[in-house]
């Protein structure tokens, strides 16, 4: 199952955008408020979801100021991938969509779909934010 986030336009280039996403202790300035108990390495995330479960990333890939793509590191048997692809838009912008891809048993996706289309836009969105503000 793939979920996508709408394309969101930062105000800030591909590469810089990049290189703050591509550094999970970055990327842990993007997670929602219900992420709990975060810990981060340059490679690794881990975050617990509130009433949810504990989620380790691992940056899997990235193909430099186009994507970055992380994997699920952990033991629940769901498989899943955060991909972040970035789009120039202009010198200092760039539009970053989010995608996930999840192999979730049938009976819950009916269940998840709307969460977790919830959870990429969030993501999406305090990118946007979060990304600018580091950088100014």
């Amino acid at each position: 199952m793939n979920i996508f986030s709408p394309p969101t336009r930062v105000n800030i280039s591909a590469e810089k955008l990049f290189n703050l996403s591509g550094n999970c202790r970055n990327f842990a300035h993007f997670l929602d408020e219900q992420a709990k108990d975060i810990s981060a390495t340059e490679d690794i995330c881990s975050f617990t979801v509130e009433n949810i479960a504990r989620i380790n990333l691992k940056i899997l890939e990235k193909t430099p100021f186009t994507a970055i793509r992380f994997a699920a590191a952990n033991d629940k048997n769901i498989p899943f991938f955060i991909t972040l692809n970035y789009s120039v838009a202009s010198e200092n912008e760039t539009d970053v969509t989010v995608n996930l891809d999840i192999d979730l048993p049938i009976f819950l996706r009916p269940v998840l779909q709307t969460p977790l289309q919830r959870f990429m836009n969030t993501l999406s969105e305090k990118i946007k934010n979060n990304a600018e503000k580091l950088e100014a």
